[in-house]
């Protein structure tokens, strides 16, 4: 019963988010990317924090129903994530891949929580950033506009997020790998974000974060 009702908490989270951000649509509040990542940064931070509420296997079957819904709607066009944006990306999809691929990856719910919070944050974050600043210091990867405002914030981004995150596995990660780990990953990972465009960055990103965490163990 517990465990049902946890698995519930999980679905309701999510379920009330997209509902949120459909009124938001519709009363013209948020639009555009600032929608997409409302809904991005929200579920993706609740997400993170699944391991304390359900097991392994229960994150993966959510993560499959995730997709499934997302592809769903992706033609129904049922609940405007996209906020109608015009550029081409996958990254709804791809999202949540990234969470499944995390939860295959690893049963280190910290390092689960760090890496989908790099997900939903600091990649979050850098889309706000880069669409508030699009104008000023943008360039092209691969014909995709990407931003060094959008860049900086993800780098600060996870330089918090592993500063605070890691304090938590001090048990597993030595010092001298903490901070190798706050030193080199962050910008890392900011290339990682860079290099994968159309979205592939929610995959790219949090399985990166997992197999770092696991090579400093």
């Amino acid at each position: 019963m517990v465990k049902m009702l946890a698995v519930i908490t999980c679905l309701g989270g999510i379920f009330a988010i997209l509902v949120t951000s459909e009124i938001l649509y519709r009363r013209k509040i948020l639009e555009g990317e600032y929608l997409r990542k409302f809904v991005h940064i929200s579920s993706g931070t609740f997400i993170a924090f699944w391991p304390w509420l359900v097991s392994w296997w229960q994150i993966q079957a959510i993560s499959l129903a995730m997709l499934a819904v997302v592809i769903y709607n992706h033609r129904s066009r049922t609940i405007h994530l996209s906020g109608n944006i015009k550029r081409l990306t996958y990254g709804g999809m791809l999202f949540p891949l990234g969470v499944l691929a995390s939860a295959l990856l690893t049963h280190n719910k910290f390092f689960f929580a760090l890496a989908v919070l790099h997900l939903a944050l600091a990649d979050g974050l850098a889309a706000v950033a880069g669409t508030a600043y699009s104008e000023k210091f943008s360039y092209k990867i691969f014909h995709q506009v990407k931003t060094l405002s959008g860049t900086m914030t993800f780098w600060l981004a996870s330089l918090c997020i592993l500063g605070v995150g890691l304090l938590f596995a001090h048990d597993i990660i030595a010092f001298n790998h903490y901070a190798l780990l706050l030193i080199l990953l962050p910008p890392t990972l900011a290339f990682l974000e860079n290099l994968a465009v159309l979205g592939l960055d929610n995959v790219v990103v949090p399985v990166a974060v997992v197999l770092a965490l696991q090579l400093a163990t």
